[in-house]
């Protein structure tokens, strides 16, 4: 399983998984990486055999769109954490703040917001948006250079807090019309279509994975700081404010016992608005892009 980002509670799911031996009582020997310096994980796995990985919605399509035979099988956040980060002295709370406003975003960041803007019918002149790298903006933030800079709500506002002593005030953008899946597991045509009861058995461990992690996030951080995370990440503290952060995202608008379910006529309609506001440049073939309803129902958790 080829992680996109650090090993951190973003991942609590596997895990815990992996730590309590969901994936051995399937018959599974699961590898779970995390990512390389500028890993491009929707190619790496398309270049493998037997391997699975998880992306924003956003860059599967993208993925898919070139030509590369990767499939779409389930979703480990219901809601992209894709957000804007103000200080509490100038916040940014909603959108009617934005206008007139100076907001710093990366590269994958400036579509978005102009999605959620052309959404909710803010003109995009009423807002100063410039593009930055990472390095630097706290400081620039700080300085009063910027009004607000995007982040990643999982991890972005914690490590800022603690850095600066100042809890910043978070945007989230999906609840402005931003309506993406994030953390999506794919894996290729082939291995999908070779050993369909491996993927099953991997999901089904999985998201009781993500169970166990939100029925006791202590513990579950607990674990993650202590035998998985590096640096940072290695504090319990934060893994825990974290993780319960990334619990809501799991469990949103969704059953319990339906973590990890992506809704066939969202991702259709996500896509098409993606291709629209020039997230991705053009639309993958929809009918193979996602394959829905792998996940058997799971079983609901008690006490």
């Amino acid at each position: 399983m080829q992680l996109d980002w650090q090993l951190n509670a973003q991942f609590a799911g596997l895990l815990v998984a992996e730590a309590r031996g969901l994936y051995r009582q399937r018959g599974l020997q699961v590898a779970i990486r995390a990512a390389g310096a500028d890993m491009d994980v929707p190619t790496t796995v398309a270049a493998a055999e037997r391997m699975l990985g998880c992306a924003e919605q956003t860059l599967l399509l993208e993925a898919q769109a070139t030509g590369l035979p990767l499939v779409a099988i389930a979703a480990m956040l219901q809601a992209s954490p894709l957000s804007l980060m103000s200080l509490p002295a100038q916040p940014v709370q909603t959108l009617a703040d934005l206008p007139g406003k100076r907001i710093g975003v990366h590269s994958d960041g400036r579509q978005a917001l102009a999605l959620v803007m052309g959404v909710n019918q803010l003109e995009a002149e009423a807002v100063d948006i410039v593009e930055i790298p990472y390095a630097h903006k706290r400081d620039r933030l700080l300085k009063g250079e910027l009004d607000a800079v995007q982040c990643y709500s999982l991890d972005e506002p914690i490590a800022f807090a603690r850095e600066t002593g100042r809890r910043p005030v978070v945007l989230p953008l999906s609840d402005y019309g931003f309506d993406a899946y994030s953390q999506v597991i794919f894996t290729t045509q082939a291995f999908l279509s070779q050993e369909p009861d491996t993927i099953q058995r991997f999901l089904q461990a999985t998201f009781e994975g993500w169970q166990g992690a939100i029925a006791d996030i202590p513990a579950a951080a607990h674990l993650i700081a202590t035998r998985y995370a590096q640096g940072d990440y290695a504090s319990a503290p934060e893994q825990v404010a974290s993780l319960k952060i990334v619990a809501d995202y799991v469990q949103r608008g969704i059953s319990p016992t339906q973590l990890g379910y992506i809704s066939p006529q969202r991702w259709r309609r996500t896509a098409q608005q993606f291709a629209t506001y020039g997230l991705i440049e053009q639309l993958p073939d929809l009918a193979t892009s996602l394959a829905a309803n792998l996940i058997p129902p799971l079983l609901a958790r008690r006490g």
